[in-house]
């Protein structure tokens, strides 16, 4: 199987569990997904520190979209997360791979859809953007907090939507968090803060 095969595959068993969601974001996000694409970026696969516990977290799965996950992990180019607008210490604790997007794997301007892993014990700061979020918990349960409210916990198939400059935090306590997430309209990145 080569790799845009496994990728694919992944998407599209990602997209099935987006569109159970009845939302706008998650329409476009889970088409967007399941679109079946053409030989990705010649980005060659890359980890951080943080996605040493990616195969114990996806290993044993008997969810068909986690399996797919497993299957194209090695495949992933992990960066930092934030848009160089975090601290370098938090390579140890929080990464993403962009799947769709400006500088995904399959390249798309008017989108960004990727992965975000974050290790036990983090707390990813109160943060917001100009793009419209929506998350897909994978695997993990993580404290989500949204316009400064009281954390809920938010585990697997979780799906949790964030609108234009929302401020949000995530926190993972006992155990590590991997989501999809996708933006829609000003996917830019220039406008993250934390």
């Amino acid at each position: 199987m080569t790799t845009t095969s496994r990728l694919n595959g992944f998407m599209a068993a990602a997209s099935a569990q987006l569109l159970r969601d009845d939302s706008k974001i998650a329409d476009h996000i889970g088409t967007a997904l399941a679109a079946g694409y053409a030989g990705p970026r010649a980005l060659p696969p890359a980890s951080m520190p943080a996605c040493a516990i990616l195969d114990s977290m996806l290993s044993n799965a008997e969810e068909d979209h986690i399996q797919k996950l497993a299957a194209c992990a090695e495949d992933l180019h992990w960066r930092m997360a934030g848009f160089g607008k975090l601290s370098g210490e938090i390579n140890n604790k929080l990464a993403v791979a962009e799947l769709i997007g400006p500088d995904g794997l399959f390249v798309r301007p008017d989108i960004r859809i990727g992965l975000l892993l974050q290790r036990e014990g983090f707390h990813y700061p109160n943060h917001s953007h100009a793009a419209e979020e929506i998350y897909l918990v994978l695997s993990g349960t993580a404290m989500w907090a949204v316009d400064n409210a009281e954390p809920i916990p938010r585990g697997p198939g979780g799906i949790i939507r964030h609108r234009s400059y929302q401020p949000h935090s995530i926190e993972t306590i006992g155990e590590p968090l991997c989501a999809l997430w996708g933006w829609v309209g000003d996917v830019a990145g220039g406008s993250y803060s934390v």
